[in-house]
């Protein structure tokens, strides 16, 4: 298996609605705003960012519980959003309030 793991904290900007595919599985996308600073050849630079996030199952059911601006620190993999759409996504395998 190749590396494919992002780990980003952050705080909730939008939130979507639980929604359930067709299996019945639950399903949430949020996108958390990223603010930092990160030392790149010797330089700092200030880091802002928004990154666009699903979950799925019981880790969904868990993050429509959170309300906006609620800081996290997530954990997951990327893909594409799908195969007509390169946009960037983070399937959130893990979340915890930080």
């Amino acid at each position: 298996m190749e590396c494919n793991r992002t780990i980003i904290c952050g705080k909730i900007v939008k939130l979507g609605v639980l929604r359930y595919t067709p299996a019945g599985v639950a399903v949430i996308e949020f996108t958390v705003s990223h603010v930092s600073r990160q030392k790149e050849a010797g330089l700092v630079r200030q880091i802002i960012l928004d990154i666009f996030a699903v979950a799925l199952g019981q880790l969904a059911l868990t993050i429509a519980k959170f309300k906006i601006d609620s800081r996290v620190k997530l954990t997951g993999f990327l893909n594409r959003k799908s195969h007509m759409n390169p946009q960037l996504v983070l399937h959130a395998e893990h979340i915890e309030l930080i």
